[in-house]
């Protein structure tokens, strides 16, 4: 039951997530003739040199994409995008059909932000459970397997060929938005990428190291101890070495000091911890006091 929980749950974000992303498009980006990347990009300089309304475009796009990448790549990563390629120009046709939603706002820099947050929310939420909404995602994965190219480098490239096709028919303060909305957006979206999944590292010497780590895991961290050597003294001391999240840092920076308040403590931010005594927590049940009567890997 758990496990089907789950993949609703992902189905759900992977949804809402594309309904954001073109949502971000329909209603901020291109009525304001900003310029744009990915599918939507090309299909935009493809419907002013002919006349094809976008999301046409986009549909033939994507499923184009799709059966070229099913054909490279297998049918296993086509099932992976299956949803993202038919998912993407639904919602757009949706958005781009209600008027009331079209210039939902009088100022196009305040569009372009709102274009940046909202896809940058969406294309985030999309990534954190391995979806993907296809499209010119697609090329670069072929040429990776094939020829064994890196994706990003590829992937920037063809964007900017994408923004540089529509050069020729967007106005100056539609480039220019265009370029703010793709910073805000890329900012965002690592944001929400990193949404409970960094911390803060901490780094404690100290006299009373064995009184400092037991209470660490009495709190349910996870701790590990390396041996140190003082520079100046040449005195060996053991070294914690801690990561908890970032709402707990001050609780656990006091406790340290409450055993000692001669202990020296460095603190850095981490982007992403997986693991025991952070995404697990050591139970209070499981905490033994003894340290003779712990099992080797309980905590």
């Amino acid at each position: 039951m758990k496990k089907y929980s789950k993949v609703i749950f992902n189905f759900g974000q992977l949804l809402i997530g594309i309904a954001l992303s073109t949502m971000a498009m329909a209603c901020f980006a291109l009525p304001y003739g900003m310029v744009v990347s990915g599918v939507t990009g090309v299909s935009r300089t493809i419907n002013f040199f002919t006349g094809t309304g976008i999301t046409p475009i986009v549909y033939i796009l994507n499923i184009g994409f799709f059966v070229i990448g099913a054909v490279a790549l297998g049918k296993k990563f086509a099932a992976s995008i299956a949803v993202g390629t038919f998912a993407y120009p639904i919602f757009l046709q949706f958005f781009q059909g209600i008027e009331s939603l079209q210039y939902l706002v009088e100022d196009p820099l305040v569009a372009a932000i709102c274009a940046g947050i909202l896809d940058g929310v969406g294309i985030g939420m999309v990534i954190r459970i391995g979806g993907s909404t296809g499209g010119i995602e697609i090329p670069p994965l072929i040429l990776h397997k094939k020829f064994g190219w890196k994706v990003p480098p590829v992937l920037l490239a063809i964007d900017i060929l994408v923004f540089l096709s529509q050069l020729p028919f967007t106005k100056t303060n539609g480039v220019i938005l265009g370029i703010l909305y793709a910073i805000i957006y890329s900012i965002v979206m690592d944001k929400v990428l990193l949404v409970n999944q960094g911390g803060v590292q901490l780094i404690i010497f100290s006299q009373n190291s064995f009184g400092i780590n037991e209470k660490l895991l009495e709190m349910g961290y996870g701790t590990t101890i390396l041996q140190g050597v003082g520079g100046y003294l040449r005195e060996r001391n053991d070294v914690i070495y801690s990561v908890v999240g970032n709402r707990a840092v001050n609780g656990v920076k006091n406790a340290i000091l409450e055993i000692d308040e001669n202990a020296f403590i460095t603190i850095s931010s981490v982007n992403e911890v997986k693991g025991n005594g952070f995404t697990n927590y050591l139970k209070d049940e499981d905490y033994i006091a003894d340290v003779d009567k712990r099992n080797p890997g309980k905590i």
